[in-house]
C-alpha cells in the first residue's frame, strides 16, 4: 500500500477552508469630483487582520480603458476601504473600479460622469442605470 505524506493531505483539507473565507467587497461607493479632478473609491471590506484580509489591487478603467492600477500590502481600516485617485474625466465619461480581495474575491462598479453635477455619488445617482455593480467570488 502507498503511503500519502501528510503534508498532502493538509494541503487537500486545507485548501478548501482558506477559499470558503475568501471575503470580496460587499459594496463599493464611487462619487467623482469634477472641480477637484477626483475620483473617491469607499468599498465595505470587513477584515479580521489588516496585513492578511485587505484590497490587494484597484484597477480603474476609463471609458473601457485602463487608466490607474495599485497594489495594496494592507488595508487601513477594519471596516473599510478608502481611496482618492486624481483623474480628468467629463459629463458623459464611464468610470469602472474594480478591487481585489487578497484572500480571493473581487468587485466591480461603475459609473457615469453627469452633465448637470459637480460632485455625483454612485449610491445617489437618481437614474438607477447609470450605475452598475457586479461581485465574483472567484479566487484569482
Amino acid at each position: 500500500m502507498r503511503r500519502i505524506p501528510l503534508s498532502f493531505l493538509l494541503c487537500i483539507l486545507v485548501l478548501p477552508i482558506s477559499l470558503s473565507i475568501a471575503t470580496p467587497p460587499t459594496s463599493i461607493t464611487l462619487s467623482y469630483d469634477q472641480v477637484q479632478s477626483e475620483l473617491h473609491v469607499e468599498a465595505i471590506h470587513p477584515s479580521f487582520n489588516l496585513v492578511k484580509s485587505y484590497v490587494r489591487l484597484m484597477n480603474v478603467y476609463l471609458n473601457g480603458v485602463q487608466i490607474f492600477t495599485q497594489d495594496y500590502f494592507k488595508q487601513d481600516y477594519y471596516d473599510k476601504f478608502l481611496e482618492v485617485v486624481p483623474m480628468a474625466a467629463k459629463p458623459g465619461d464611464d468610470i469602472k473600479v474594480e478591487l481585489f480581495c487578497s484572500l480571493g474575491g473581487e468587485m466591480s462598479q461603475e459609473l457615469s460622469v453627469p452633465t448637470t453635477q459637480a460632485n455625483v455619488t454612485g449610491v445617489n445617482v437618481t437614474d438607477n442605470s447609470m450605475v452598475n455593480s457586479t461581485t465574483d467570488n472567484i479566487v484569482n
